[in-house]
């Protein structure tokens, strides 16, 4: 679990747990009740509930980032999958697109967007 502080003084918010079993992308009342059981073995302060929210997490199909031009629309440029070593990633990567798109240097073959072409023709 992670408390991130907002704006507003004494408010913060709270990322979970992951479930990745679910019936809809909605927030249950379970899951609340297990991450409010979480922050009051964590905290040991009161607290009040403010909001309760759910969201997906994307994926690449390979967990894999992918780098290069659109394979139809060549002007477009893609850098993207980063997930969760987008820090570290992300600058590797992105010196390898612009480094492609100004002097035609090859893309990481496990990385390179190519690999997604039959997909994005479709």
């Amino acid at each position: 679990m992670t408390l991130t502080p907002l704006a507003e003084e004494g408010v913060f918010w709270a990322g979970s747990d992951y479930q990745w079993e679910f019936d809809h992308p909605h927030p249950t009342p379970a899951f609340r009740k297990k991450t409010e059981k979480t922050l009051v073995e964590w905290l040991k302060i009161p607290f009040t509930t403010l909001d309760h929210k759910a969201g997906l997490r994307p994926a690449t199909l390979e967990r894999r980032p992918f780098v290069g031009m659109h394979p139809i629309h060549h002007q477009i440029g893609i850098l993207n999958g980063m997930g969760a070593k987008g820090c570290s990633l992300a600058p590797y990567f992105s010196k390898q697109l612009v480094d492609h798109i100004l002097h035609q240097s090859p893309l990481t073959p496990e990385a390179d967007i190519k690999r997604y072409t039959r997909i994005l023709n479709n």
